[in-house]
């Protein structure tokens, strides 16, 4: 099962604006009328309730949005990109990553609400927008900015109402396909079941989803038997059903293991409400034994964290003898669970749109070379000739403008000397 994958987005970049005169009969010195050019495609990111797994995105995890389309005469404003929609399954969380591998939580998709991955270029301006009463004939435009590239790590925790666990080979794959439609692999060895499974039950009038994480082994907190990736999926459920084997050699260690399993991995995961579950009822020497394993078990959850009140219910995934009333105290517990939330005022946090980081201006002098940083005189330097004497006095325009020319004076800059604006060269006169 692909349940994490490292996900590479960039948006579409904004078109580039136009520079144009209108030339028409009787109108030969017409004004400006170049276009804005359109902006570039956002990447969004949803929930879709028919995928289970990320293997869809594991070998095709370079997505690009469309760029605008550059504007045109006449004032014809570029064409936006589209959106770029990402699928992944409900429960998927996103990670935003950085060039050091640290991760930053983005969002929860738990329905198919879009969540806003990466920003879509804006695009450039055509010279219309340049016109004013001092500048007539104005030749500037701008490119198009670039859209954001983000790295992302999706991992996957399946959205489910109840999670079966117990040790391998204790009869969850026979429950579960008892329970419902899901058809696990079940045998009679160890670790038949190797990803998780999820089955839609419907039983006293209420549905609901099933989950069979597969058999825990003691230190699965840390790792072993890839308890972390069978865990990471149990955070989800509401509600916990143990199903403990009636013939296991010690069934109240099975019990404690896989609470103290719970506990050590979260502590959230401790605080939820647990049925007991002991399976194979339908063997004579555990319908013999029944009273003293639970009295044991009883015993086990008086002194730990688990609480007093926990049901203990003896089944048979085989014959089908006892999960009626199995599943009736898991409706009644959800049934408890949805008032409790209702009661609760559930203030979730918002997504919030990925902000990119203020441009900031700077100018300064290296090696003889007066450089100035500002991405909105790098667009602008892209798309014009630096060799025009207009350009160049409407450049000047624009730095005075933004205090650029100012600052460049208190460093000192005389007639000659060379300014780069990001990779281009203009000189100062």
């Amino acid at each position: 099962m692909i349940d994490t994958v490292r996900l590479n987005i960039r948006a579409g970049s904004g078109g580039n604006g136009c520079i144009s005169f209108l030339r028409e009969k009787y109108k030969p010195m017409g004004g400006p009328n170049g276009g804005d050019g359109g902006n570039g495609g956002s990447a969004y990111i949803y929930g879709d309730a028919s995928y289970n797994t990320l293997l869809h995105l594991k070998f095709n995890s370079t997505m690009y949005g469309e760029a605008g389309a550059h504007g045109k005469g006449k004032d014809q404003r570029g064409r936006n990109g589209p959106d770029l929609y990402v699928k992944v399954p409900l429960g998927t969380q996103i990670y935003t990553q950085d060039e050091h591998g640290e991760r930053t939580f983005l969002a929860d998709v738990i329905d198919p609400t879009p969540h806003l991955v990466a920003q879509g270029g804006q695009g450039g301006w055509g010279n219309t927008r340049y016109l004013s009463s001092t500048n007539q004939e104005p030749v500037l435009a701008q490119r198009g900015e670039k859209g954001e590239a983000k790295v992302l790590f999706l991992e996957l925790k399946l959205l489910a109402d109840v999670g079966l666990l117990a040790r391998p080979n204790a009869g969850k794959s026979t429950l579960i396909s008892r329970c419902s439609g899901a058809k696990p692999k079940i045998a009679d060895y160890p670790f038949t079941t190797v990803e998780p499974v999820l089955g839609a039950v419907s039983s006293h009038g209420k549905d609901f989803v099933m989950m069979e994480v597969p058999g825990l082994l003691e230190g699965a907190h840390k790792g072993i038997g890839l308890g972390h990736e069978f865990l990471r999926h149990a955070e989800r459920a509401r509600i916990y059903a143990h199903v403990i084997d009636g013939l296991a050699e010690d069934p109240v260690a099975d019990l404690k293991m896989l609470n103290n399993e719970l506990r050590m991995f979260s502590d959230v995961l401790s605080n939820k409400r647990q049925v007991i579950a002991v399976n194979k009822i339908d063997v004579t020497e555990v319908r013999d034994k029944r009273e003293e394993i639970e009295f044991f078990l009883r015993e086990a959850l008086d002194e730990g964290e688990a609480g007093t009140d926990v049901p203990i219910l003896f089944i048979s995934a085989v014959t089908g003898e006892g999960i009626p009333e199995l599943l009736g105290k898991i409706v009644e517990y959800l049934s408890i669970e949805v008032e409790e939330m209702d009661a609760v005022d559930n203030i979730t946090e918002p997504v919030h749109r990925p902000l990119r980081p203020a441009a900031q201006e700077l100018v300064y002098k290296d090696l003889g070379v007066y450089r100035i940083e500002s991405e909105e005189l790098e667009r602008m330097a892209a798309m014009v000739d630096l060799r025009d004497q207009r350009v160049i006095l409407q450049l000047w325009r624009e730095m005075t403008k933004k205090g650029l020319a100012r600052r460049l004076a208190d460093l000192g800059i005389e007639a000659g000397d060379t300014i780069q604006i990001g990779r281009y060269e203009v000189e100062w006169f």
